[in-house]
């Protein structure tokens, strides 16, 4: 999930490799996009309250905008950073060289998911008792490391997303061999068929057990906004000059617009005065389990918005801080994603016997500033990948 991000990454003219002196290649560092940073660091600050104390005021003031979730986010910002960072290697270096990177990278993700399922099942047995782990006893030692191994394991509590980062970073080369040879149409379309299909067949192609709880991320249907970002990423310099820039003013208040709508449709509702029936159309059209294209559209309507704005908020003084602090978790995501992990555990376990508003308000607020803190003076950093 924590992918080094570059601001604004130019394209370059793409020569022969043959051609290429690729010892003679600079290597140019860039800055990061501090935007991306701070979308992705919100996207923690979300995950952190929605697991710590999901019935708390302070999630839900979190997550003022009804059926989008962190999980989006994470998705559809890795892909973006994927396309912005790896368009640029791709101009200058042979591709196998990228495509090494992003294996060992998928690699490095399915060592930590393993580490951290065998950790939780063997935990779950002598301490934490979550229903919603499997019993290892049950499922007998070898078969539940057979399992783990090979991402069939996805049990809840948390635990159920990795497999899906291992799986879309494993498939993204084959996305950059048709970007880069100027299929993107045709990649936008096998990703949006498949995402379509899955609307209908939910099960299509699902990996995970669903006996065991992977059922939450089936790589199929989540592929869209990762491929999406993937396509936006690359091709953002020509989005860029050939119509952001332009238009910057104008789409920033039709997508404020816009995403204001949404909220009130989404949100207001009374027996008296319906925008849709609710009980008809909620799962059909927001649903996250299995993801449905309602939600998509809405996220992919916000998150361009609150990109926009994010950019425009970055210049005034008294959001510094705010922004600031939002950045240093998105810079760390991968190793804030697994801190919180244990924390939650913890406070899992304790909130099963204290259960008064005052806990439950004050366990997410509590959380999110360990975890900060935490990645700010990098806290076990040796022991902890990002």
């Amino acid at each position: 999930m924590a992918i080094e991000l570059q601001l604004r990454p130019l394209f370059q003219t793409s020569q022969s490799p043959q051609l290429q002196n690729v010892s003679n290649v600079p290597v140019v560092k860039t800055k990061r996009n501090v935007t991306i940073d701070i979308l992705r660091g919100y996207c923690i600050v979300m995950m952190i309250t929605s697991h710590i104390s999901p019935d708390s005021l302070v999630n839900q003031c979190i997550h003022f905008q009804q059926f989008i979730s962190g999980a989006e986010g994470f998705v559809f910002l890795s892909g973006l950073v994927l396309g912005l960072v790896y368009r640029r290697k791709l101009d200058a270096f042979p591709a196998v060289q990228s495509y090494v990177k992003i294996w060992k990278r998928a690699l490095m993700i399915w060592v930590v998911h393993c580490i951290i399922v065998f950790g939780a099942l063997v935990a779950n047995v002598w301490i934490f008792h979550f229903p919603d782990i499997p019993d290892i006893r049950s499922l007998g030692v070898l078969h539940a490391i057979w399992i783990t191994i090979s991402l069939q394991m996805q049990p809840g509590h948390m635990l159920n997303i990795l497999p899906m980062y291992v799986i879309l970073l494993g498939i993204a080369p084959l996305a950059f061999e048709m970007l880069r040879t100027g299929k993107t149409a045709l990649l936008v379309l096998i990703s949006a068929s498949m995402f379509l299909y899955t609307q209908f067949n939910p099960a299509f192609l699902t990996w995970g057990d669903p006996n065991l709880g992977g059922v939450a991320f089936p790589p199929v249907m989540w592929q869209v906004l990762f491929i999406a970002g993937m396509c936006i990423g690359y091709h953002s310099n020509l989005i860029r000059t050939t119509f952001l820039d332009k238009n910057r003013n104008a789409i920033t208040w039709i997508l404020g617009g816009l995403v204001l709508l949404m909220m009130v449709i989404t949100l207001y509702h009374t027996p008296h005065f319906a925008f849709y029936s609710h009980t008809k159309w909620d799962l059909f059209l927001w649903q996250r389990e299995p993801l449905r294209f309602g939600r998509v559209l809405y996220f992919m309507l916000s998150v361009s918005f609150f990109y926009l704005l994010i950019q425009r908020l970055q210049k005034l003084s008294f959001t510094r801080r705010v922004m600031n602090a939002l950045s240093m978790l998105g810079r760390n995501s991968l190793y804030s994603f697994i801190v919180h992990l244990g924390i939650a555990f913890v406070v899992g376990a304790l909130m099963m016997i204290a259960t008064d508003r005052v806990s439950l308000e004050l366990s997410p607020v509590f959380t999110v500033a360990l975890v900060y803190f935490m990645a700010k003076y990098q806290f076990g950093r040796k022991f902890i990948p990002n």
